[in-house]
C-alpha cells in the first residue's frame, strides 16, 4: 500500500468513522499484508527468471562467437606462420638471386663460380649445398662434391620443370638426397642471360631452417602444434615430435582439405590420433601449406564451463532472491502495521508517532553527493595533470621547432658558404683575367669547397637514411689500425695547416667485424671535429687498444672542450653547442650523431668526456671483437687497380645524359685519356648512335625525361644482335642507394658509378671494362 493511500485512510478515520469500521478496515489491511509476502516472492521470481534465461541465451551466443573468434585467431596464426615461412624462403631466394647475378656465370667460369658458391654456403648454416643445373637437369656445379667430379642428375625434377616452364623462382618438395642422405628441400631460381634461361641455381635447405621459424611464433589459444608441409603433403617442419613425423605424410583428411582450398579451419585428428581444431593456409610457392593445431578442449571447454556457471548461478540467485523477498516483505509489513497503528491513533485523536524508517533515502543521497564530490576532485586532479603534461609537451614542441629553425638556418648558411666561393671564383675564371698562380688558387678553392658541400650533402643523406632505417652495412673482418691510418691520412693536411701535433699509438688488437668504409667515416668525423676545435699549435692523440673483449679507439684533443650542460646532448641530431649567427665554428651538427648511430649498428658504443670549456675533449669508441676467427680470411679487400689507365686510345665511348654539363665533364675526362667520345642528350638518340656507331663502352645516366636509363639499357641489350657484339655499360647517376645499384645491374649495366664523379675513378672503370673485353 502506498503512502498516499495510508494518508487517505487516516483522513477517513479522523472524520468520525466508528471504531468498528476502523477495525474492519485494519483487518482488511492486515489480510492484504499477508498476501504481500507471496506477491513479492512471485515478483522477484518473475523478474529474475527472464534475466537468467536471457543470460543463458547470451552466454550461448557469446560461446558461439568466442568459438568463431578462436577459429579466426587460428586462421590468423596460420597466416602469420605462412608469412614467416614465405619471408624465410624469400630471404634465401634473394641470396640465390644475388649469387645468380655473378659475372662468373656470364663468362662461363664455373670453377670460379664453384668457389664463390662454396663461400656463400659457409655463411648460411641451414644450407646443405648449392647446385648449378642445366635446364635439362644435368648438374654442372655441386658444392658437396669436388669441382670436376662426376655429378648425379637432379633429385627432385618437378620443381625444376616448373622453373624451366615459368622462369620464376620456386621451392621443391622435401626429399632424401645429397651426399649425407638427409632430408632437405631445394629452392630454385632461374639464371637468365640475354633473355634466355641458361642455368637453374639451387640451394638445398635443411628443414631446420623452417623449424627455427615456426618455433619463434607466439602460441595462440593453447596452441598445441605448428606444422609446415610441402606440396605433396609431406611434413617438413613440426614443433611437436619433429623427429617422429618430419618426412612422413600428413593425414589423408588434411591432404584432402589443403588440396580443395587454400585456407580454412576444421575439426580433425592429428598424426598422434588426438582430436583437434586445425587451421591451415597455403603458401605462395609450389602448394606448400602451414597449419596451426589446438586441442578441441581448448576451444570448447571454456564456453561449456561458462554455460554451466551461468545456469548454476541463476538457480542459486533465484533461491537467494526468493528468501530475500520473503524477508523484505516481513520488513515492509511491519512498516505498514506501524502506519495502521498511527492511523488508528489519529482517529482516536492521539498524536501519531511513526518511528524513523530504516530506508534512509537522504542518507543515500548524502553518500551519492560524497561520491560525486570525490569524483569531481579526482577529475580536477586529472585536469591539472593533463594541463601539466600539455605544457611540457608544448615546451618540447617549441624546443624542437626552435632546433629545427636553427638547423634550417645552419643548413642554408653552410650550403651557401662554399657555394659563394665556388660561384665567385668560377666567375673570375670565366673573365680570363687571372694569372697562372691565381688560376691554380681558384681551381683549388673551387675543388675544396665542392668537397665541403658534397660532405654536407652526404651527412644530410646519411641522416635521412638513419631516420628511415635504410642505412646498411657491409661487414667484414678487419683490423682497426688500417681504418685509423686511412682516416688520419685524410685529415693530416688540415692538421698540418694548423700546426697541430698528431700523435698515433696503435697496439696489437683482435679483429672486429665491421664495414671498413663506415668505420673510417666514424673515425674521420671524430678527427675532423678534433682538428676543427683544436687551436693553432695544439695536440691530437689517437690511441688504439684492447680491453678484454672490446677494442677501443680513443681520440683526445687539447681544443675548446665541451660545456658541461651540453655534454649529454653532444650526440643528438640537429644539436650544436653554439647555434647563433655569431658562432665561431661551422658545420651542420650531424657528424657525431651519424658516428654514434654507425657505432651502435656495429654493436658498440661511443662516449664523449670533457672537463669543461677550454680543457679539451676525449671521444672513446668501443667495438666488440669477433667471437670466432676460425676459417675467416683476414686479408684486407683491396680496391681493383686500374687497368691500362691513360691508355684509352681507339676506345669509342658513348655518353648518354640529359644534362649538358654532365656530358661535358665526362667527355673531357675520357678525351684526356685518349678515348673517342660521342654524346647524346636522350635515350632515343643514344639508341640510334649505338646502332650506327657501335661504341666500345656506354656511359648512361638513369634519371632522364621521357625514357630513363633502365629502359634504354634494356633496348640496347635487345638490339645487340644487330650490333654483333656485347657492349659493356656503366650507369653514371645521382641515384646512389644500394637498391639503385642492384636495379641498374639487373637492367643490364656492368657497374654503377655515383655522382659526383671522380675523374680518375671513371677512367679506371672504363679501362677495366676494356681490359675485360680484351681478356
Amino acid at each position: 500500500m502506498t503512502r498516499s493511500n495510508k494518508t487517505k485512510l487516516s483522513f477517513q478515520l479522523g472524520v468520525g468513522l466508528r471504531n468498528k469500521s476502523i477495525n474492519f478496515s485494519l483487518n482488511v489491511l492486515g489480510d492484504r499484508t499477508l498476501t504481500l509476502k507471496w506477491h513479492l516472492v512471485l515478483l522477484v521470481a518473475g523478474t529474475l527468471l527472464p534475466v537468467v534465461l536471457f543470460a543463458v541465451a547470451v552466454v550461448y551466443k557469446l560461446s558461439l562467437n568466442e568459438r568463431a573468434a578462436s577459429e579466426r585467431r587460428l586462421v590468423l596464426a596460420a597466416r602469420n606462420l605462412t608469412q614467416d615461412v614465405e619471408r624465410e624462403v624469400s630471404s634465401t631466394t634473394r641470396t640465390l638471386q644475388a649469387l645468380a647475378a655473378s659475372d662468373r656465370l656470364d663468362n662461363n667460369e664455373l670453377k670460379a663460380f664453384y668457389n664463390e658458391a662454396k663461400r656463400t654456403v659457409q655463411t648460411q648454416p641451414t644450407w646443405f649445398n648449392v647446385i648449378l643445373l642445366t635446364p635439362d637437369g644435368r648438374q654442372l656445379v655441386n658444392t658437396s662434391y669436388p669441382f670436376g667430379a662426376s655429378l648425379p642428375l637432379v633429385n627432385e625434377p618437378e620443381s625444376l620443370r616448373y622453373v624451366v616452364k615459368t622462369h620464376q623462382p620456386t621451392v621443391g618438395y622435401l626429399v632424401l638426397g645429397g651426399v649425407k642422405r638427409k632430408l632437405a628441400f631445394p629452392i630454385r631460381v632461374p639464371v637468365i642471360r640475354d633473355g634466355k634461361l641458361r642455368y637453374v641455381l639451387n640451394a638445398v635447405i635443411t628443414p631446420q631452417a623452417l623449424a627455427s621459424v615456426i618455433k619463434t611464433q607466439t602460441p595462440v589459444d593453447g596452441e598445441w602444434t605448428r606444422t609446415v608441409v610441402d606440396g605433396r603433403g609431406i611434413v617438413v617442419a613440426r614443433t611437436r615430435s619433429p623427429g617422429r613425423f618430419v618426412g612422413k605424410p600428413s593425414t589423408p583428411s588434411f591432404v584432402k582439405r589443403i588440396t580443395a582450398t587454400t585456407e580454412g579451419v576444421y575439426r580433425d585428428t592429428t598424426l598422434e590420433g588426438a582430436p583437434v581444431y586445425l587451421a591451415f593456409k597455403r603458401a605462395s610457392f609450389f602448394d606448400w601449406t602451414t597449419a596451426v593445431v589446438v586441442p578441441i578442449e581448448m576451444i570448447e571447454n571454456p564456453p561449456r564451463r561458462a554455460m554451466w556457471l551461468v545456469i548454476g548461478s541463476g538457480l542459486v540467485l533465484l533461491v537467494v532472491s526468493g528468501v530475500g523477498a520473503f524477508m523484505l516483505s516481513q520488513w515492509i509489513s511491519q512498516g505498514i502495521t506501524e502506519a495502521a497503528d498511527a492511523a488508528e491513533a489519529l482517529a482516536q485523536g492521539e498524536y501519531p508517532c511513526i518511528s524513523a524508517s530504516s530506508i534512509q533515502e537522504v542518507a543515500l543521497l548524502g553518500k551519492a553527493l560524497e561520491m560525486s564530490a570525490d569524483l569531481l576532485a579526482q577529475r580536477q586532479r586529472e585536469r591539472d595533470e593533463h594541463l601539466t603534461q600539455v605544457e611540457a609537451a608544448r615546451t618540447l614542441a617549441e624546443t624542437a621547432n626552435r632546433l629545427k629553425d636553427e638547423f634550417l638556418i645552419t643548413v642554408s648558411h653552410e650550403l651557401r658558404t662554399p657555394l659563394n666561393a665556388i660561384c665567385g671564383w668560377a666567375q673570375l675564371l670565366i673573365t680570363g683575367r687571372l694569372d697562372k698562380e691565381k688560376t691554380q688558387q681558384a681551381i683549388a678553392i673551387i675543388e675544396r669547397n665542392a668537397k665541403i658541400q658534397a660532405q654536407l650533402v652526404n651527412d644530410l643523406l646519411d641522416t635521412s637514411r638513419i631516420i628511415i632505417g635504410k642505412l646498411r652495412l657491409e661487414p667484414q673482418p678487419l683490423n682497426l689500425a688500417t681504418v685509423i691510418v686511412c682516416a688520419i691520412d685524410s685529415v693530416r693536411h688540415a692538421a698540418e695547416v694548423k700546426n697541430i701535433d698528431l700523435q698515433l699509438q696503435l697496439a696489437q688488437v683482435d679483429l672486429v667485424l665491421g664495414d671498413p668504409n663506415r668505420l673510417q667515416q666514424v673515425v674521420w668525423n671524430l678527427l675532423s671535429n678534433a682538428v676543427k676545435f683544436t687551436p693553432q699549435g695544439g695536440r691530437i692523440e689517437v690511441q688504439l687498444q684492447q680491453a678484454n673483449s672490446q677494442v677501443e679507439i680513443i681520440v683526445r684533443d687539447t681544443g675548446v672542450g665541451i660545456k658541461t650542460e651540453f655534454l649529454p646532448h653532444v650526440f643528438e641530431r640537429f644539436r650544436q653547442a653554439d647555434g647563433s649567427t655569431t658562432r665561431e665554428f661551422g658545420g651542420l651538427g650531424l657528424g657525431l650523431a651519424i658516428a654514434r648511430h654507425l657505432v651502435e649498428m656495429h654493436g658498440g658504443t661511443v662516449q664523449a668526456d670533457s672537463e669543461g670549456q677550454g680543457k679539451g675533449a676525449t671521444f672513446t669508441i668501443k667495438l666488440p671483437v669477433m667471437v670466432s676467427q676460425e676459417n675467416i680470411s683476414t686479408t684486407p679487400i683491396k680496391p681493383v687497380e686500374p687497368k691500362n689507365l691513360h691508355r684509352l686510345e681507339g676506345v669509342r665511348v658513348l655518353v648518354v645524359d640529359d644534362e649538358t654539363d654532365a656530358r661535358d665533364i665526362i667527355s673531357a675526362v675520357l678525351i684526356q685519356q685518349g678515348a673517342e667520345v660521342r654524346t647524346c642528350g636522350s635515350a632515343a638518340e643514344g639508341l640510334k648512335e649505338v646502332l650506327a656507331w657501335k661504341p666500345t663502352v656506354i656511359l648512361s645516366d638513369i634519371g632522364m625525361p621521357q625514357e630513363d636509363g633502365y629502359d634504354f639499357m634494356q633496348k640496347v641489350r635487345q638490339c645487340e644482335r644487330q650490333v654483333g657484339v656485347h657492349i659493356p655499360a656503366v650507369a653514371v647517376t645521382a641515384f646512389t642507394r644500394e637498391e639503385d645499384r642492384l636495379k641498374a645491374i639487373a637492367a643490364g649495366y656492368q657497374t654503377h658509378i655515383p655522382k659526383p664523379i671522380e675523374p680518375t675513378h671513371l677512367a679506371t672503370v672504363v679501362a677495366s671494362l676494356i681490359a675485360d673485353i680484351k681478356v
